[in-house]
């Protein structure tokens, strides 16, 4: 199964390391270091759940994700990281910016990466 190579999931995986890396060493990216992790946060989450389903649920590479799903995954996040963590601590801000972003990453995941795979 070619999910996990898909060249957006790489990305975002690796967008996520470097400003993971980039804070740890006090190095935070200005404006990459807060919104682009949000725009990822849904393909990367979603492409694992995809992947999930077609190597163990489904047990196929034509399955894809229903919008249902992907609506799920944007307001979990948006739940979680922008109410909830919010009201129940200082360290976190609510930020609609990131709610927009998780929308975002929502469609482009749907349209973009929620393919089918073609064996080959």
């Amino acid at each position: 199964m070619k999910t996990l190579l898909n060249p957006w999931f790489i990305t975002g995986c690796v967008v996520w390391i470097i400003v993971i890396t980039a804070r740890k060493f006090g190095h935070p990216l200005p404006y990459i270091n807060g919104y682009i992790n949000d725009f990822f946060a849904v393909p990367v989450i979603a492409n694992l759940g995809l992947w999930f389903q077609r190597v163990f649920i489904i047990k196929s590479n034509y399955y894809v994700l229903a919008p249902r799903h992907v609506i799920f995954i944007v307001l979990y996040l948006t739940i979680a990281f922008e109410v909830l963590l919010p009201l129940l601590s200082k360290t976190y801000t609510a930020d609609w910016i990131d709610v927009l972003l998780y929308i975002i990453g929502g469609l482009f995941f749907y349209r973009v990466m929620n393919v089918v795979e073609t064996r080959g």
